[in-house]
């Protein structure tokens, strides 16, 4: 008798582990994950001038966007001049967000120096029901990061989101 209830209790012990694994497993599955996206083609761009470097990098979450420029100079960043666009016209950019330094920022211009990090923030969402986003944003020239009153984006900055 002792030896069928050792069996039910090892059987039980299993199927415990067994139910344990396929929940963790299902949780572990059916979460997004955090990836790194890549910039002109690489995961860290660098932008170069007369002030310094700056060094672009990010993640992408869900519909979640995170740029980070990591400033190596000082520069002055004019937050009403950031044009930043998806690439699909099926596509839309919502809740922009910059913070200096982890920050919100509140000023129009801002003037950074060696160590600064200015992290963008924002949505990229399908505007078509049921369907995913392209997964493609452009960073277009403009004077929102300046150098001696020179931008320093003058070229079209594309951001491939899932890689």
């Amino acid at each position: 008798m002792e030896a069928i209830g050792g069996n039910i209790k090892t059987v039980i012990i299993m199927k415990t582990k067994a139910l344990v694994l396929l929940f963790f497993t299902f949780f572990c599955v059916s979460c997004d994950v955090s990836t790194p996206f890549v910039v002109q083609g690489e995961r860290e761009y660098i932008l170069s001038s007369d002030c310094g470097t700056m060094v672009i990098r990010g993640s992408s979450f869900s519909t979640g966007v995170l740029i980070r420029c990591v400033f190596n100079g000082n520069y002055v960043v004019n937050t009403e001049l950031l044009k930043i666009e998806p690439t699909s016209g099926e596509d839309t950019i919502t809740n922009i967000r910059l913070r200096l330094n982890s920050v919100e920022l509140t000023g129009k211009e801002i003037k950074t120096k060696r160590g600064d990090v200015i992290t963008l923030s924002c949505n990229l969402q399908s505007t078509v029901p049921y369907q995913k986003s392209r997964g493609m944003i452009l960073i277009l020239p403009s004077k929102f990061i300046t150098c001696e009153e020179k931008s320093i984006i003058s070229d079209t900055i594309r951001i491939q989101l899932k890689n």
